[in-house]
């Protein structure tokens, strides 16, 4: 959302399509390798994120991706979450 703009726009239920990517073997990840894309959301706006539930294998530019809400990380018992996103799949995505 621009910084100009007092509307929310919540994450929950946008779609986007994968613009680049890029499949990082060093990162330390749970289940490697890290596929980080940026998106570009349909109605606008541009974000860098991780995929998850994707293989490198499967992730395109033009793959359609959907927002999910993911634990990041655990520390000292404390979960970590944010927004990941994941390809659609089914009638509307392309995996």
């Amino acid at each position: 959302p621009s910084p100009l703009d007092e509307k929310p726009s919540p994450m929950a239920g946008r779609l986007g399509t994968v613009v680049t990517f890029t499949v990082d073997r060093l990162a330390y990840s749970p289940s490697p390798p890290v596929i980080f894309a940026v998106v570009d959301f349909d109605g606008g706006g541009r974000l860098p994120v991780e995929l998850t539930d994707a293989d490198e294998e499967e992730i395109r530019i033009g793959t359609r991706v959907e927002m999910t809400f993911r634990r990041l990380y655990t520390a000292e018992g404390v979960h970590n979450y944010f927004w990941k996103a994941r390809p659609m799949r089914g009638l509307d995505g392309e995996a």
